[in-house]
């Protein structure tokens, strides 16, 4: 998984099987990205990965 929000993180998130561009990005990220998520001010990222690993089997 990859989070980004800038122009630099475009080849991070290209490379990611799981690519999430915050909603504040750039729109140019959020082209890249797999998926969009919250904003950083709303620990979107964290919630993210949370929620990835209840979604996992046991």
């Amino acid at each position: 998984m990859a989070f980004g929000d800038g122009l630099n993180d475009i080849e991070l998130l290209e490379q990611a099987d799981y690519s999430f561009a915050m909603r504040n990005a750039f729109d140019e990220t959020k082209a890249v990205a797999k998926f969009i998520t919250g904003q950083n001010n709303e620990s979107a990222v964290m919630k993210t990965i949370q929620l990835m690993l209840e979604l996992q089997v046991k």
